[in-house]
């Protein structure tokens, strides 16, 4: 008999609330809605750490960023670590890589021929590569977001070669005046829908799923879409989907972040591009950003491009399941949908990702579909992209390494209802050791701590203040239980701000 296939797809930026499965009112999230119907749908699911590259290095490998090295973006994971990819390689599947992986930095030099890099991709012919790479047998990769997406990688090429009349359709200006002055990042994208590098991922992952089907051995594909990550850019028709001003206002209480660490009262500047060049100072990770002076139509707008973003990426995961079920394997796959990490997304007054780590950047969606799990099934326990791993292994009947994860197999199965009492998160800044911080999270509190800046402190009740709204660090009456939850990180977490792994880039 021949063994389940998987299909591992991912979004880049996508809060836990963004679906709507998972309660959110405006999106029409039909196609991932039906990967939860035919299986489970997590509820408390979280990342590590919510920052693009750590948390996608945890997905593969089940590990810290503190054990698998890729600490911050700009920094290079280790091939010879174990991963689900090479496992699967090992096993005898057929893998494959479409879209933004991630693994290694943009703004990497070029003697370290990295083909996550612009640089690879300056010398003629690069475009031939495929792989493999981090157990991937073939890569079809698009690296970066928007107008980013047209420097390098195969999509880049595959769009000088075949359209390259549609590359300038890709800026801010050929959108016909729609780019915000208050906000540089929100635009009306001019490039043909079926042209964007959405439904260029979508075409290879359906071309491999055919393909594949009809060969002996099992597939493994993780599919990953670069939005909806900033710029808020979709093309037509999805950027017209959603109306702003029938946008839900972000949830803000007054005086929340005079309660919060002193750099929140910070910020980027929303006119200037989100991006570091080489040789730019680096800003901090995220370009976290406070909305006090951007409009509320263009954040209504950017909050409405946002699920149109999710609506194309909803739209390209519902073609993956028609050619899984054309070929006759849907009921034989394991299809997975999560992100890296979430989106303020005006929240607390704030845009975009950063030190911060409220629930709107750690908490993401996870839904998992496949042979065995009960349709329907709701799972409310503590689980952590660090599971990954562990689970597919056990599910697919691979052997998994030690992991930092926990197999959920068990609790997908029914057999137990919880898995741990605590997750953990890590952040390592970029520019200022202040910001470093570490994260204990239960099902009644969120306690974070600054081992480099003491004075600093996170409380949250999440039982009264599920979204984050209220520090109660600065309170006595609660000082007994930030002491107690402290202890809990001195003993299962202990600080470690320097990852000994070379810095190569910004990104």
């Amino acid at each position: 008999m021949k063994p389940a296939n998987l299909i591992f797809i991912c979004a880049d930026q996508m809060r836990y609330d963004a679906l709507s499965i998972t309660g959110n009112r405006i999106a029409r999230t039909i196609n991932i809605d039906h990967i939860a119907a035919r299986g489970a749908t997590f509820h408390r699911h979280f990342t590590p750490n919510q920052i693009c590259s750590p948390s996608r290095a945890t997905m593969a490998t089940g590990l810290y960023p503190r054990h698998h090295g890729l600490w911050r973006n700009g920094v290079a994971l280790d091939e010879r670590l174990p991963n689900i990819w090479k496992a699967l390689s090992q096993a005898g599947y057929a893998t494959k890589g479409v879209g933004k992986l991630h693994f290694q930095p943009l703004l990497a030099p070029a003697e370290r021929a990295m083909p996550e890099s612009l640089a690879y991709w300056e010398r003629p012919g690069r475009e031939g590569w495929r792989g493999p790479y981090f157990g991937f047998d073939s890569v079809d990769l698009v690296m970066g977001e928007a107008n980013e997406s047209t420097r390098a990688g195969h999509y880049a090429a595959w769009l000088r070669r075949n359209h390259p009349e549609v590359v300038d359709l890709y800026e801010p200006e050929a959108g016909g005046g729609s780019r915000a002055e208050d906000l540089r990042e929100v635009w009306k994208s001019a490039v043909p829908a079926e042209l964007h590098y959405t439904n260029w991922i979508a075409d290879r992952a359906v071309d491999f799923i055919e393909r594949q089907s009809k060969r002996r051995e099992p597939l493994g594909m993780f599919v990953s879409f670069p939005d909806p990550h900033h710029p808020f850019a979709p093309p037509r028709p999805y950027c017209d989907l959603f109306r702003p001003e029938r946008m839900p206002k972000p949830t803000i209480r007054a005086g929340e972040l005079e309660r919060m660490p002193a750099y929140l009262r910070e910020g980027d500047d929303p006119t200037k591009e989100p991006y570091v060049a080489s040789g730019e100072q680096p800003r901090e990770q995220g370009f976290l950003l406070r909305t006090d002076a951007i409009s509320d139509e263009t954040l209504s707008t950017a909050i409405a491009h946002t699920h149109g973003m999710i609506q194309m990426i909803d739209d390209a995961v519902g073609r993956l399941l028609e050619a899984l079920a054309g070929a006759g394997i849907l009921e034989s796959t394991y299809v997975l949908f999560t992100a890296d990490h979430g989106e303020l997304l005006g929240d607390h007054g704030l845009l975009r990702k950063g030190p911060p780590p409220y629930r709107q950047l750690l908490q993401v969606p996870l839904v998992l579909c496949g042979p065995g799990i009960h349709p329907g099934t709701n799972i409310d326990a503590l689980t952590s992209h660090l599971d990954l791993f562990a689970t597919l292994a056990s599910l697919l009947g691979l052997p998994t390494p030690a992991t930092d994860g926990i197999d959920l197999k068990p609790l997908l199965e029914g057999r137990i209802s919880d898995v741990r009492d605590f997750l953990f998160t890590e952040y390592h800044p970029r520019r200022d050791a202040c910001l470093y911080n570490q994260s204990v999270i239960s099902r009644e509190w969120r306690f974070t701590r600054y081992p480099n800046q003491p004075a600093w402190g996170e409380l949250f009740d999440l039982r009264r203040d599920p979204w984050e709204h209220w520090n109660l660090f600065p309170e006595k009456a609660f000082s007994e239980q930030a002491r107690a939850l402290n202890a809990v990180l001195d003993r299962r977490l202990p600080p470690q701000p320097l990852i000994a792994n070379e810095v190569l880039g910004a990104y």
